[in-house]
């Protein structure tokens, strides 16, 4: 009972007291209420934009637990994880567009110094995870070392053999889009950073989406979680994400995923055709489709309905954005725990704004 009266004193707190809170708002406050408590999680953030306005965005649970420090979905930022890859798309696509980068010419064209394997690959195989570059091993994930750009990043894998004939096979791999960085790095004249800051967040008004960098003291951060092997909440190693920034090392709030999201619903930002790309799923080379494009997930609602996006998982964070293009709807969630469930949460709210 303690998570139930906690949640609805919060949305007492912000101005919403049950007399006059909207159906659908209570609809969804009660899916909240029910994942928070089966899944016990310390913090929520949710927002949805349906039409290009923002018609849901609450907080539920804590950023800090220690201090009982409040979510606000504007402000309180999380570790976004793989949805890191989504934006590092876009950005990738600015310079295709620009006739800077070509996603099927040889990565070494752009990086020569990545070593050469038995095959060679493109940034379209690498961005649909088809290159046979290899994921995580052992305990990368808590890699806690600062790397000063994206190329020193590369050590990590650069000497490590393809897992299979670029094209062949779906393997999913945060590695590649360590290398699709150094690309936009090479191209671009500018380091990464710099470049996704000026031509994908600002233009964007993503003013609270950053690099978790160890020298940049950001405000409104959520402490990182995960659950022991008994279900008790304890906080997250230390760990510095310098070595994938592209694939999994970005921290944001909900309001500027959904802002992203929606302005990835049409052409404006990006071309038609940019678009088109990012979303279509590639195929392997015998045909078979794989649900995902370039930093791009195809998935599928309640009623079968076709949704975009992407999840995440962090070291202390857990995300799912994506948008149903057909209703106009957009879903984001963040969680600051560690391999978080969100059940059918998601999928629920998309259908309740249908």
């Amino acid at each position: 009972m303690k998570k139930y009266t906690f949640i609805f004193i919060t949305l007492i707190a912000l101005g919403c007291t049950i007399e006059n809170i909207d159906p659908n708002e209570k609809k969804v406050n009660s899916l909240i209420a029910e994942i928070i408590d089966s899944n016990n999680l310390p913090g929520l953030s949710v927002s949805v934009m349906k039409n290009g306005e923002i018609v849901y965005s609450k907080g539920f649970g804590y950023a800090d637990i220690e201090s009982k420090t409040q979510i606000i979905p504007s402000s309180t930022k999380f570790r976004i994880g793989s949805f890191s890859k989504t934006l590092t798309a876009s950005a990738l696509m600015k310079l295709v567009e620009k006739n800077k980068l070509n996603l099927d010419e040889s990565i070494h064209t752009y990086v020569p110094e990545f070593p050469e394997k038995n095959w060679d690959f493109n940034l379209r195989q690498m961005g649909g995870h088809l290159s046979g570059i290899r994921h995580y091993k052992g305990n990368e994930f808590y890699i806690n070392k600062n790397y000063e750009n994206v190329i020193d990043a590369l050590d990590i894998f650069k000497d490590d053999p393809l897992l299979h004939e670029p094209g062949t096979k779906y393997y999913y791999s945060t590695h590649a889009w360590t290398l699709v960085s150094a690309a936009i790095e090479k191209a671009s004249e500018t380091p990464f950073l710099e470049y996704m800051y000026k031509n994908v967040f600002e233009p964007l008004g993503m003013k609270n989406t950053y690099a978790e960098t160890i020298d940049l003291n950001i405000k409104d951060k959520v402490t990182y979680y995960k659950k022991d092997n008994y279900g008790d909440i304890k906080i997250e190693p230390e760990v510095n994400n310098s070595w994938k920034w592209a694939g999994g090392g970005f921290i944001s709030t909900t309001e500027d995923i959904v802002n992203f999201l929606h302005n990835h619903s049409k052409s404006g930002y990006l071309t038609d055709e940019s678009l088109n790309i990012l979303m279509s799923p590639q195929t392997t080379a015998s045909a078979g489709t794989t649900n995902y494009g370039i930093g791009w997930r195809k998935r599928y609602g309640n009623n079968n309905e076709i949704l975009y996006g992407h999840t995440g998982g962090s070291v202390g964070g857990t995300t799912y954005a994506f948008i149903a293009i057909d209703h106009n709807v957009i879903v984001v969630i963040t969680s600051n725990l560690s391999d978080a469930s969100f059940d059918n949460l998601p999928n629920d709210i998309f259908e309740i704004y249908y």
